[in-house]
């Protein structure tokens, strides 16, 4: 019996079609920001927008967040009443009658020149940083390494971040996998860093179109047909092959590929503040995926 009803103000507009498929589930996964509900064998995020808008989510205000993750308990069942329009657990239900929906749209790269000056202006970003990323890596070093001619010295993480953008340039199946094995669920937390980098390089794509076919085919054969990372990675990973990002994502490919610079800062840091090294993670995918896409152009 629901004690008391919480009203979602926005949700993705790909969560009704979700629900109404899959009308039965549980609480997989609690945070002090949210919860996932795993519905069937995909994710639902309902909580704050400290991460952003999600592609899965439905976002509460601050103080009905608290509320809803005060009241659900890991593992107790999850029912959708389609007659309601609302998601019921055992002490309350949280309606999308009042909600909006939402789509975070992305923009098509719109010129070389636009790219050259974004992609200075994203470097010097991320070169201001002097945290490391999850997997260890200084973003600054790196680039300056790349960049340097004739440079051979390369070994573990980067040594494997070389290979993952020559398998992102070419056709190979076999380089695409041992790449793709290497980073998918590699590092720690919800998400591992591996995965948020490469969601961060499908995003480059997303606006600019370099990668092959095989590579998105290859990253959803590892997810689906395999073990290889955590629930939630795999659900961003599920969501990015179809071109749908969170908004501190999508806000900021959107500014690279327009050219709109008046708040690229903000969306920047919005970004980085993702996680413990979530954002940064999705940051150095985006600076790699604009690597590739320089040597491409």
């Amino acid at each position: 019996m629901n004690n008391y009803i919480l009203f979602g103000e926005e949700y993705s507009y790909l969560i009704p079609p979700l629900l109404s498929q899959n009308e039965n589930g549980y609480v997989h996964s609690r945070f002090s920001n949210g919860f996932n509900i795993k519905m069937k064998d995909s994710l639902v995020f309902i909580g704050n927008t400290k991460n952003g808008l999600l592609p899965f989510g439905i976002h509460l205000q601050g103080e009905d967040t608290f509320r809803a993750v005060s009241s659900v308990k890991n593992g107790e069942p999850v029912l959708w009443n389609s007659a309601t329009n609302s998601i019921e657990f055992s002490e309350l239900a949280i309606s999308l009658e009042k909600g909006k929906s939402f789509k975070n749209e992305l923009i098509p790269l719109k010129s070389r020149e636009i790219f050259k000056d974004r992609f200075e202006q994203f470097c010097s970003q991320l070169k201001q940083i002097e945290s490391r990323t999850g997997l260890d890596v200084s973003i600054n070093e790196f680039v300056n390494r790349y960049k340097a001619a004739g440079e051979k010295n390369w070994h573990g993480v980067e040594l494997y971040l070389l290979k993952l953008m020559e398998a992102a340039m070419s056709d190979d199946e076999m380089s695409i996998e041992e790449a793709l094995r290497y980073f998918l669920g590699r590092g720690q937390g919800l998400t591992p860093s591996g995965d948020d980098m490469i969601v961060g390089l499908l995003a480059v794509d997303a606006v600019s179109s370099f990668l092959s076919d095989g590579f998105y085919q290859k990253v959803s054969e590892l997810i689906e047909g395999e073990s290889v990372t955590t629930d939630v990675a795999k659900e961003y990973l599920r969501y990015a092959l179809k071109q749908e990002y969170s908004s501190t994502i999508s806000d900021v490919v959107n500014a690279l590929a327009g050219g709109n610079t008046s708040d690229f800062e903000k969306v920047f840091h919005d970004l980085i503040g993702v996680g413990h090294s979530s954002g940064l993670d999705t940051a150095f995918g985006i600076l790699i995926g604009m690597l590739v896409l320089e040597n491409k152009q």
